[in-house]
């Protein structure tokens, strides 16, 4: 069968790597370079967990993961940094009891912390006297635009093939098949069609209005003090993630200096052929006000500072379904910000149903 993948960040580099895998004809489509970073995919960590409040999220991390373990042992390199995750607030947060309540529903162990046992365990982190932690060691994070190009290059050893700098600019089913127009006038029969496309989805599928809005966030590295700086590696420390409020943060990563530090909330509406405007002193100064809460050995001087964007659904779940009336045609999309641990997973199951 012959198969098109239009979009190769997340989602698309591991369906593209499925297809070829299983013998199909997989031709990988990328409007701009592979592991560009002007989309959703791109960077040094995403978090994985099992600590959502939903139990829903928490079975799928559960099928997600063995997915992940295998493209790691098949490139033959690190992506996975399993380091733990710990939420953090004040001991009635509603949210951080809804994940207590579902890791109890499906069986998951996790520990509760007061200050003085996160301290004296993970000394980089703090909490007030009024809040807790609840830790989960079945969690840490993805090693981003590794995976994804981990995800391409296997995917060219069992023979896809891969056209960057190449825009899709209109799809349309023919009896005869699915023709792909590339924005050199170029047009391609598919027997079927995968869109990742991720925020250009609507663009690319107009007539269809999709409820997406793509949204600008933004995240930055800080330095440590030289000291404390053991305190910082995923020995010593977890992913963390305030309950509520949502900003979150890595350990040290090994490939980047100082420690990241981002906040999950719906950023300004962006339009993704537009230039994101750069990190400001306005996107800093909630990131540094967080540092002083949660990290007492971090220092208000930034490292570096990078966009991405998020695809929002109505809803925060994901896009997984055939084109209405057009079963050759599905579009797969990892959406809101959290959907990254998850794409491996919805790749796999958009594979199978569209070549079932």
């Amino acid at each position: 069968m012959r198969v098109a993948v239009v979009g190769l960040g997340a989602v698309g580099g591991a369906a593209l790597r499925f297809l070829a895998q299983q013998g199909h004809e997989a031709v990988g489509y990328e409007q701009f370079i592979r592991g560009h970073t002007r989309g959703s995919s791109h960077g040094e960590s995403r978090i994985y967990r099992l600590t959502y409040a939903d139990p829903h999220y928490t079975r799928l991390m559960r099928e997600a993961f063995p997915l992940w373990q295998a493209l790691q042992a098949e490139a033959g390199e690190e992506l996975i940094v399993p380091c733990g995750v710990l939420w953090l607030g004040d001991a009635d947060d509603p949210e951080l009891n809804a994940i207590a309540h579902a890791l109890q529903s499906e069986s998951v162990p996790y520990e509760w912390l007061d200050s003085a046992s996160l301290t004296a365990r993970f000394p980089a982190l703090c909490i007030e006297a009024h809040e807790r932690a609840l830790f989960q060691r079945e969690g840490g994070f993805l090693r981003a635009s590794a995976c994804v190009l981990a995800n391409l290059r296997l995917a060219e050893t069992h023979g896809a093939a891969i056209h960057e700098q190449t825009r899709i600019m209109r799809i349309d089913p023919q009896p005869s098949g699915v023709w792909l127009e590339t924005d050199s006038g170029a047009r391609e029969r598919f027997d079927r069609v995968l869109l990742t496309a991720g925020a250009w989805l609507p663009k690319l599928l107009p007539s269809l209005s999709l409820p997406l809005t793509v949204t600008r966030q933004t995240y930055a590295y800080f330095a440590v003090r030289p000291d404390a700086e053991p305190r910082f590696a995923p020995e010593r420390m977890p992913v963390w993630i305030e309950a509520t409020r949502h900003f979150y943060g890595f350990p040290s990563d090994g490939r980047q200096a100082g420690v990241k530090v981002a906040w999950h909330r719906l950023g300004e509406v962006q339009d993704p052929d537009a230039p994101a405007h750069p990190v400001d002193e306005a996107d800093l100064a909630p990131l540094r006000a967080c540092l002083a809460r949660r990290l007492p050995d971090a220092l208000p001087e930034t490292l570096a500072t990078a966009t991405c964007l998020y695809t929002n659904t109505p809803d925060e779940r994901f896009i997984l379904q055939p084109l209405p009336d057009e079963p050759r045609v599905w579009l797969v999309s990892a959406c809101s910000g959290h959907g990254f641990k998850f794409s491996i997973l919805n790749a796999w199951r958009a594979v199978q149903h569209l070549t079932a």
